[in-house]
């Protein structure tokens, strides 16, 4: 294959890179379109694929539009903002129906139209990103795209503004009081920001290296307009994945911080998950629990901090969360006490094993589960297998894993519908509620 050559590009990938063909050699390339013909620089060639950079887009598609984004070809976060909001509708559906299709011979008559996002930008409430020294400032940033290569980023248009601004507040403070990035030989210093925005709140959590914070620095940002909590978390792995260390502790403010979505009350610890744009996770958590039908017994699996367990406190009469955070368990017993909800309870456990322990004791009426982009691994896969609920409402947020575990559980269940939602506008990201039951013996 020549390095330079000219390529039309037919349809987009699953990272939002377009997808075009050399003799049936599919190449990828970031910043193109579908239907748009580029010329393309081969930069990585393998057995059954390559991968190109744009140097020239010769014909542009009728959806492409300027990115607002200064930072669009360095931060790799927000690969659709050069395509209109409709058609990154229409190819995010076009990705999911290929993916389950693919993977489990899913019909397209079975996918349900798109819901997507009021809030196209400024919808994201947590921002986890990476701290380094630039010009000798206090930089937060982002990586390139599959590198380590640190690029300064001063603003980003997907944050909730309230968030941004404190986020840029945060790192101005810190900079006046001459507080440094983390060094890894005196393993002391600012690693990671994480910070989250909940109606008004701000959760805020210092990833540092092994350092008391003076009071001084706590005293400050807490002063910060919409400050709530103040959390420092000491990690000095040295090649370690994980952002947040092995414990956490808080600093000022409140031990947790609240939000209410469709009237749940819910109170989140910094290391608990939760969905990051809210007005649609409101939307697809009544979506879910709107499949579920009136049971003796509901178990939500991978349950965060309860939101859809507490939603559907009147579909079953016992409802069992199974979640391996601790954090998070000790939010959905308090979650669950501040609404007087009486009927959940929650147990600290693997996904698969709790699922069995629960299945040992009850017949199980309907499984909801929104496991990790990784999907349901085999031994869950086993649990489901083996306690065979009638009803399954799974939400995904990857379409691949998504149609592989559908694929794996096709004897013993049918798929009576999908329905997707965006809650991500501007990257390829599909999420969606899948509707499985099981075949009547």
């Amino acid at each position: 294959m020549v390095n330079n050559m000219k390529m039309k590009f037919e349809k987009m990938g699953i990272n939002g890179e377009g997808i075009g063909y050399d003799n049936r050699f599919p190449v990828f390339c970031d910043g193109v379109l579908p239907h748009e013909t580029a010329e393309i620089e081969i930069t990585t060639e393998r057995d059954t694929f390559a991968k190109a950079k744009a140097v020239k887009i010769l014909k542009k598609s009728s959806d492409r539009v300027e990115s607002p984004c200064p930072y669009q070809d360095i931060c790799g976060g927000c690969p659709l903002m050069i395509m209109n909001y409709k058609s990154q509708l229409y190819n995010k559906k076009l990705l999911l129906e290929e993916a389950l299709y693919k993977y489990a011979h899913v019909r397209r008559n079975l996918i349900r139209e798109m819901h997507g996002s009021e809030l196209v930008t400024g919808y994201r409430s947590q921002c986890k990103l990476p701290v380094e020294m630039s010009n000798n400032l206090l930089t937060a940033g982002m990586y390139t795209s599959y590198t380590n290569h640190f690029k300064p980023i001063k603003e980003c248009l997907v944050h909730t503004p309230l968030l941004e601004k404190a986020k840029r507040q945060v790192i101005f403070l810190l900079n006046e009081e001459n507080y440094k990035a983390y060094d890894s030989k005196t393993r002391k210093g600012l690693r990671y920001l994480v910070m989250r925005e909940l109606q008004g709140f701000i959760q805020c959590t210092l990833v540092t290296g092994n350092e008391t914070i003076p009071d001084t620095i706590i005293e400050k940002l807490m002063e910060i307009r919409g400050m709530h909590s103040l959390f420092q978390s000491i990690n000095t792995e040295k090649d370690g994945f994980n952002i947040f260390g092995s414990s956490t502790k808080k600093l000022a403010g409140a031990n947790t911080t609240p939000v209410t979505i469709n009237g749940i009350k819910l109170r989140l610890s910094p290391q608990s998950f939760f969905q990051l744009n809210i007005p649609q996770a409101e939307k697809l958590y009544e979506m879910a629990v709107s499949k579920i039908d009136p049971c003796d017994v509901l178990v939500e699996a991978y349950c965060g901090v309860g939101a859809m367990s507490l939603l559907a406190k009147d579909k079953a009469k016992e409802i069992y969360g199974i979640e391996n955070v601790r954090d998070a368990i000790r939010n959905c017993e308090e979650n669950a006490k501040i609404n007087h909800i009486e009927n959940a309870s929650f147990i600290l456990d693997d996904a698969a094993k709790g699922l069995l322990k629960i299945g040992m004791r009850k017949q199980v009426d309907t499984l909801l589960l929104d496991p990790p982009r990784s999907g349901m691994d085999e031994n869950m896969i086993e649990a489901v297998k083996r306690v065979l609920p009638k009803k399954i409402i799974y939400v995904s947020c990857n379409p691949a894993t998504l149609g592989k575990n559908i694929r794996a559980l096709k004897k013993e269940y049918n798929v009576a519908t999908i329905i997707p939602f965006d809650l991500f506008p501007n990257t390829a990201q599909v999420e969606s509620v899948t509707v499985l039951e099981r075949y009547a013996k």
